[in-house]
């Protein structure tokens, strides 16, 4: 297909979305995503909650209409009964319908099922383009691998190197198919990770630079995780007030892009709805 065609194609239906948004804890990571309930066009969103962030989203004024459209699947694990990881990985690769209780987002979970308690059904073919996944957050999602690999083992237990890749590779899986954009668009939350460089040693070292990166795993994966998104936005807090940007030349040291040309540091609030914009503005 040559891109004039391509072009006319988007005009039509605009392409599905994959955005990075990342920064420090409590910096409105959770509250951007979740105004994409406003968008008119936008007609379901599918919040894979892996940090039990509903109580942000209830306490932003979203009307009932809004509310509805968000469908909550609590993903909790920890290192005694480990289950996210294995979970997200059966979603992003079943073609089929997946059944979730929803009192802990489990596959055939036995206990819910004994006591008859509602399932929520999962299926991600069968989203489009007016509909949003919602990963909140990727780096704790890193952090379920990590509880898979150490399966009853005390807290302050830590995965040997050798172990990281089997978790990277877990994470490479679910975020190509993210990148590929074959159903619905995605927002994928994270962390911060500050990556210090310094030179000299002992007495001598000085720190040369501090980069920013989303946190996802290990440094190096860490550093090229952007990659598999179409727009990387970085948030943090600009003269007391929430802010962010997203094109290449924001701010030195932050990993930032928008592969299609919006300027989050331009915009006149921090709304999802300039990343997903109408039809009818798109046409224009």
């Amino acid at each position: 297909m040559d891109m004039l065609r391509i072009k006319q194609k988007l005009l039509e239906e605009p392409s599905s979305q994959s955005i990075l948004v990342y920064g420090d804890s409590g910096i409105g990571k959770t509250r951007f995503a979740a105004t994409a309930a406003q968008i008119p066009h936008i007609r379901k969103i599918v919040w894979l909650d892996l940090e039990n962030g509903k109580d942000t989203i209830l306490s932003m004024g979203l009307s009932d209409a809004e509310l509805a459209k968000i469908q909550l699947i609590q993903l909790l694990d920890t290192r005694k009964d480990p289950h996210v990881m294995s979970t997200l990985l059966k979603m992003f690769s079943s073609p089929t319908d997946l059944q979730l209780c929803e009192e802990h987002g489990r596959m055939n979970c036995l206990k819910c099922s004994k006591e008859k308690l509602p399932t929520q059904t999962f299926n991600l073919t069968s989203l489009t383009s007016h509909d949003i996944l919602v990963i909140d957050t990727g780096s704790q999602l890193t952090d379920c691998g990590v509880n898979a690999l150490l399966k009853g083992q005390p807290e302050e237990a830590i995965l040997p190197i050798q172990d990281w890749g089997t978790v990277v590779n877990w994470m490479k899986a679910i975020c190509q198919v993210i990148q590929n954009s074959r159903y619905c668009n995605t927002i994928m939350l994270c962390h911060m990770l500050p990556v210090e460089t310094y030179s000299g040693t002992g007495i001598n070292k000085v720190l040369q630079k501090t980069e920013y990166f989303p946190m996802a795993g290990t440094q190096a994966f860490s550093r090229k995780f952007g990659a598999y998104f179409s727009t990387e936005i970085f948030l943090e807090l600009r003269g007391n007030k929430h802010a962010g940007g997203s094109s290449t030349t924001y701010k030195k040291g932050v990993q930032t892009k928008s592969r299609t040309g919006v300027r989050v540091e331009d915009l006149p609030e921090l709304h999802m709805k300039y990343l997903f914009p109408f039809k009818e503005a798109v046409k224009k």
